[in-house]
């Protein structure tokens, strides 16, 4: 827990409390990580072995295209509707991206593409050999411009965000693209989620893996905004989903191994009325399953968040659902913070039970 001492306070928050649902122990692998979440609760799980598709304490196994042996999976929309890539090689040379819908997986007609999101239209972006950054839309895909590399994500209204060759965050709408550009000083940033209201999130840094970075909020009104990291000691911190209340997620930290099994120096964050909280120090007594929330991916509109994080040596997946509203103390500006980002430490001295959670899984075809 980050231990930080508060001498004054200028005002008092509400923030939610989370239940635990450890996504890896219902699999029983050791290796497990959630890419997205849609508003009722259904999940991507992604694995080293098998992709599943998480859904109302059920998990289905989602299988990769005829002829292929191995599955990845991005994004989910509300219509419990995945996309990702299956391919047959390690490398996942001659990469087959496919839709997953109604238990069946269907393949794209686009070759050698990398999907990374899914809205509920149905519209699919992504990155391709042929076209590089692409909008998939009625069984067509179409190149966002030549200066466009990777569309990461996009919103229900088709705004869609990534990176363009300049290796700088943009956003594209209507024909057209902006480049976003990055916090001051930085050489680079990404893109990496967008809600429906128009605010993207992303990280902005000194290099492409955003090593001594920060976490960025953009709106049309307020441009990019620094979102701080958790700890002054932290290197960098990366924003990776919003939803349409405008609450990021993340992660903050100093070690940029984002899939550590161990949790040391790596943390999942929230970020919620102007606050910057760590997971680690909003979860409900009784709800810890044995956690280090170390990396935050998606939130959805009900305030649930998945990600990954370290138990007993090993990567799961994790599902955090709000329980209840505390009143907390809000920081005072005598601590220092990057923008309008802030440190908050809730719960220090706070050791729950083991929550145990279990789920069947299905085959899908």
């Amino acid at each position: 827990m980050t231990a930080i001492s508060l001498t004054a306070s200028k005002s008092v928050l509400a923030v939610s409390l989370y239940s635990v649902t450890d996504l890896g122990a219902l699999t029983g692998q050791a290796f497990t990580y959630a890419t997205g979440i849609n508003d009722s609760g259904e999940v991507a799980i992604d694995s080293l072995t098998s992709p599943l598709f998480y859904s109302n304490g059920l998990l289905k196994k989602i299988s990769p295209l005829p002829g292929d042996n191995q599955v990845g999976l991005a994004g989910i929309n509300n219509l419990g509707q995945v996309v990702g890539n299956s391919a047959n090689s390690n490398n996942f040379t001659g990469n087959n991206p496919f839709l997953y819908s109604n238990g069946i997986t269907q393949p794209l007609s686009i070759q050698n593409a990398f999907p990374y999101a899914i809205n509920d239209r149905t519209q699919i972006v992504g990155e391709a050999s042929e076209v590089g950054a692409f909008l998939y839309s009625n069984g067509i895909a179409t190149s966002i411009g030549t200066s466009a590399n990777v569309a990461t994500s996009l919103n229900n209204l088709g705004q869609v965000v990534g990176i363009l060759t300049s290796n700088t965050a943009f956003l594209y709408e209507n024909g057209q693209i902006t480049n976003l550009g990055t916090l001051p000083g930085d050489a680079y940033s990404v893109a990496n989620d967008i809600n429906d209201s128009g605010q993207v999130v992303g990280n902005s840094g000194l290099t492409g893996e955003g090593i001594y970075g920060h976490a960025f909020l953009y709106s049309s009104s307020t441009g990019l905004e620094n979102l701080g990291r958790l700890r002054p000691t932290d290197l960098f911190s990366a924003a990776l989903g919003i939803n349409n209340l405008g609450q990021v997620v993340g992660f903050s930290g100093t070690n940029n191994n984002f899939f550590t099994t161990d949790g040391n120096g790596l943390r999942a964050f929230l970020y919620s009325d102007n606050t910057l909280y760590d997971l680690n120090d909003l979860i409900a007594p009784g709800s810890d399953p044995g956690f280090t929330l170390t990396v935050a991916s998606a939130i959805n509109n009900n305030g649930q968040i998945v990600g990954r994080g370290a138990v007993n040596g090993e990567l799961h997946a994790f599902l955090l659902t709000p329980t209840s509203s505390v009143s907390v103390a809000e920081p005072t500006s005598s601590i220092p913070i990057l923008s309008f980002g802030a440190i908050v430490t809730l719960f220090a001295a706070l050791r729950h039970k083991r929550h145990s959670t279990s789920a069947a899984i299905q085959q899908t075809n």
